[in-house]
């Protein structure tokens, strides 16, 4: 689906639309446009306002199921006109928007059967029926993020609080029994010595244990390495992860629990965001040499792999993150102010996320984007390459940056190699501009190994020029 708004500089804190005010935009044209084709019936025009100005914060499960009888009525108001397309869009735009809002229990009620959502509001059933897959994908997502945060609420809790009555939350949280969420609880304890530290020798006896539980126990285990603060060696759990997804060749599943959590709170940067996305990384291929290696980050030479790639999870992923492109793009323009907040702070201030561990999570999010391809991956991207690529307009103008120019040119290259594996033509003018501003990088620092630091990087522009599709349907407007 298109977007409702295109933001060329989605990565410029000044610059970049909010979400409330893209909202805003999609509620205007979508009033007008109803105002337009429904202003001879004042009934259906009233159900069009309903649908259309809708405030989704806080609502309950009678609001939502008013909310969505209206959006239905409204698209079938307009199925057969000429503007029917427009209007379905914006509406998407709005539920997009919305839905993640809303009262968690009012997500409960909802039940999606192939082309249809069931409404249970304290046993009264109401089916909404005949719905366009954009419509039934957004509410999935919706359902996933409330499981999402049901679930690791469950888990912080019992981390926290002890076994007892929690121990029913984890199991109701994550479809367990309650005798296996016990069994599991206990495999993953006996992980952790003392002082926190985790056993890979502990865990490689359990392995198969582990793996027939099923999906959840991955789920269960990610949650755990969240919010296990004591854990001195989080690098050996994650690779630990890494041999359970392997175990159970259910790489997909692994992959959309990853990016629902990472979306989950598209205004917040979390600590394991980075970790989600080097596991997220190594799920893409279909041959991992990381499995028997601790990983600190996704190496570069990644980007020169194509046959390696599993295309059935590329091409999942690329799914995933084109269908949550909003709240996505949100996230990645959220981890990029939080780098712009510590480069213009007058003094060091204490962050959950230090600006170190947001150049490398973003890193590893330009390399995720690179391997999926899609229109969200090279939107990103490109936005990118006008962030990173510009002397003048990008992220060089802040006060701090002069400190962090190595990672900088780091950051631009697998920028501009990404966009060789993932862009199109319209792209090959912003790269002759990046190339061309050669002399202004070189400015920031005289010292000879910055110097040769920026000739490499810019080499990459004519390889990655080379490497672009000579035709393309998905422009950059």
């Amino acid at each position: 689906m298109e977007k409702a708004v295109r933001d060329e500089q989605l990565l410029l804190t000044d610059t970049h639309i909010a979400d409330h005010v893209r909202a805003n935009q999609a509620t205007a044209a979508a009033l007008a446009l109803a105002q337009d084709t429904l202003a001879h019936d004042p009934a259906l025009h009233d159900t069009a306002a309903m649908a259309i100005s809708c405030d989704y914060g806080a609502m309950d499960a009678d609001a939502l199921l008013k909310q969505l009888r209206a959006m239905v009525t409204l698209l079938e108001t307009f199925k057969n006109k000429p503007r029917f397309l427009e209007m379905q869009r914006l509406l998407m735009v709005l539920l997009r928007a919305g839905i993640h809002r809303v009262n968690g229990a009012a997500i409960d009620v909802l039940t999606l059967w192939r082309d249809a959502i069931q409404v249970d509001i304290g046993g009264k059933v109401t089916i909404l029926g005949n719905l366009d897959d954009d419509f039934l994908n957004i509410i999935s997502m919706g359902k996933e993020t409330r499981e999402a945060e049901r679930q690791l609420t469950a888990i912080d809790q019992l981390v926290n609080d002890g076994h007892g009555e929690k121990l029913q939350s984890v199991s109701v949280a994550f479809n367990i029994p309650y005798d296996d969420t016990e069994k599991i609880l206990f495999r993953i304890t006996t992980m952790f010595d003392a002082r926190g530290n985790f056993s890979r020798q502990a865990f490689d006896s359990m392995v198969d244990e582990l793996a027939g539980y099923g999906d959840h126990v991955f789920e269960l285990m990610w949650c755990y390495f969240k919010v296990m603060k004591a854990c001195t060696n989080r690098v050996a759990f994650l690779n630990a992860l890494q041999h359970l997804i392997h175990r159970m060749k259910r790489p997909k599943h692994a992959l959309r629990y990853l990016l629902t959590d990472f979306c989950r709170r598209s205004d917040q940067v979390m600590p394991s965001d980075r970790s989600a996305f080097m596991l997220a990384n190594i799920l893409l291929r279909s041959y991992n040499q990381e499995l028997d290696v601790n990983i600190e980050m996704t190496p570069e030479d990644v980007l020169n792999v194509r046959k390696g790639l599993d295309p059935d999870v590329v091409h999942y992923a690329q799914f995933r993150v084109d269908s949550m492109d909003d709240r996505f793009s949100a996230k990645v323009h959220t981890i990029h102010e939080n780098i712009i907040a510590q480069l213009t702070a007058s003094v060091p201030f204490d962050q959950a996320v230090t600006i170190r561990q947001l150049l490398l999570l973003e890193r590893e999010v330009f390399i995720f984007l690179s391997l999926i391809a899609g229109h969200t991956a090279r939107f990103i991207l490109v936005s990118a390459l006008r962030e990173y690529g510009h002397p003048q307009q990008g992220i060089y103008r802040y006060s701090q940056a002069r400190a962090y120019l190595p990672i900088f040119l780091q950051h631009l290259k697998v920028i501009i190699r990404g966009v060789g594996r993932v862009g199109a033509q319209d792209d090959v003018i912003l790269l002759r501009q990046i190339h061309a501003s050669e002399a202004e990088l070189m400015q920031f620092d005289k010292s000879p190994e910055y110097q040769r630091a920026v000739v490499r990087t810019l080499a990459w522009v004519e390889k990655a020029i080379h490497s672009i599709p000579d035709a393309t349907q998905r422009p950059v407007a």
